[in-house]
């Protein structure tokens, strides 16, 4: 079987399987694409729409709504304006959990769980409806770069569905023990069966790019002709060595449990927010914040009907962009990031600073480090003025190397930090098989 007729071949099995399940992804991806040809007055008259379609359902048919604040703010103000709901925090998606499922019952109800690394799991109730829409803005974005649905895909993720990924024309390696043999295999399905699509953790893609030019440095230039990075923050670094190790195409997309997918990066290289499937604000405390300041990322479901969720602040940070993308597409743009709003330490001077600038610093260390010498690196603080810094290192790696690491500490943290490197054979990831750059370590 040719590589067309494969790729035809999965995305049929792959649209009639869901359409089974009531999740109609074929026919979703059509109107999605017919809806971002609109021009962009008509797209927001569309997601206005959509936007007071779901907060009525809301309103009616989840008990939380009807109770506490937001009986209070609702009972004397128009339920289907946003700007009358209150804030819905993360954590009363666990402690209230039942409170925000529908009263009406649909059949095929089905459970989406957080991987728990930031505490306790939260779990989302999705009916096949908005099951269906979701994995269509993942095609539908997917075809912005040219990439059908049922190309042959490698996926490193925390696990997997051995059917469903086979009828997608999906191979997974878990990430959730990402050894030498792991990325040996992944390397072999990559220079094997040459998939269309590399997709998954942008740390375990990056030192899967890492060491294949390390162990196999003769490989062709290009071994995949796209990768997807998602579920982690990406970092500059982690886009410039899979686009030159692998020879790829590097795209974004981002994505939450709460949510399903939020925004996705296009060719011309703006994220953007997938207005027709999730409405977005920036809020600063429990106020919207002001065009184009940086904050709180709030959004409102607009498909799912089994667990509707209106204004939740779901933990991460970021800024919309003023100006529209040269790309044309109507859809809004989210021009900055940065998960876990919650991963803030504490300088040796008592300034709170968000990790995710261990990550950004480490671009500098990796890019002169010796290929080969360095695999994953974990940053662990143990209180402002201790860090352990968790290192897989090979021969290659030196006394110089261990300084930089202490120096990507001390012009963060202070230079006052006591800074231990540990090497180690294996740096451990969460249990989801995601990772951290950057953690408190188990005994703060």
């Amino acid at each position: 079987m040719n590589h067309h007729a494969e790729q035809r071949f999965h995305k049929n099995l792959y649209y009639a399987l869901q359409s089974m399940r009531g999740r109609h992804v074929g026919p979703f991806v059509r109107r999605l694409q017919a809806w971002e040809r609109l021009d962009r007055a008509s797209f927001e008259h569309l997601t206005r729409m959509l936007l007071r379609d779901a907060l009525s359902y809301a309103r009616t048919h989840v008990p939380l709504y009807s109770s506490g604040e937001w009986q209070t703010a609702l009972s004397r103000a128009d339920a289907n304006e946003l700007s009358h709901w209150p804030v819905l925090e993360r954590s009363m998606l666990i402690t209230h959990r039942s409170q925000l499922r529908a009263r009406r019952f649909t059949p095929g109800v089905f459970a989406r769980n957080s991987s728990g690394s930031t505490g306790a799991v939260v779990s989302v109730s999705y009916n096949p409806h908005a099951g269906g829409w979701s994995w269509a803005q993942e095609y539908r974005s997917m075809h912005w770069f040219g990439i059908p649905t049922g190309s042959r895909t490698l996926l490193l993720w925390g696990g997997g569905h051995p059917l469903l990924d086979w009828v997608r024309n999906c191979r997974v390696f878990s990430t959730k023990n990402l050894t030498f043999d792991q990325l040996e295999r992944a390397k072999h399905y990559l220079l094997e069966q040459r998939p269309v699509l590399c997709m998954g953790l942008p740390s375990a893609i990056a030192q899967l790019a890492r060491h294949v030019r390390a162990h196999t440095p003769h490989a062709p230039e290009q071994l995949v002709p796209f990768v997807k990075l998602g579920g982690e923050q990406v970092y500059p670094f982690q886009r410039e060595e899979i686009a030159q190790h692998l020879g790829a195409r590097v795209f974004e997309s981002y994505g939450s449990t709460e949510m399903g997918p939020i925004a996705h990066e296009c060719p011309a290289g703006s994220r953007h927010i997938m207005s027709d499937h999730v409405y977005l604000e920036i809020f600063n405390g429990d106020e919207p914040a002001r065009p184009g300041e940086f904050g709180d990322l709030v959004l409102t479901s607009l498909f799912n009907r089994a667990m509707p969720l209106v204004r939740c602040r779901i933990g991460d940070r970021g800024r919309l962009s003023p100006d529209p993308c040269p790309c044309g597409l109507p859809h809004p743009v989210l021009s900055e990031l940065v998960g876990r709003a919650a991963d803030m330490f504490v300088t040796t001077d008592g300034t709170l600073v968000h990790g995710s600038e261990i990550g950004r610093r480490l671009q500098l260390f990796l890019s002169t480090a010796p290929l080969g010498s360095v695999g994953q690196v974990l940053f662990q603080q143990k209180d402002p003025a201790h860090w352990n810094v968790l290192v897989e290192s090979a021969a290659g790696f030196t006394d110089e190397l261990a300084a930089q690491l202490r120096q990507i500490v001390h012009s963060t943290f202070g230079e006052s930090c006591r800074v231990d490197i540990e090497r180690v054979a294996l740096v451990p990831r969460e249990k989801s098989g995601k990772y951290r750059y950057y953690r408190r370590a188990e005994s703060t």
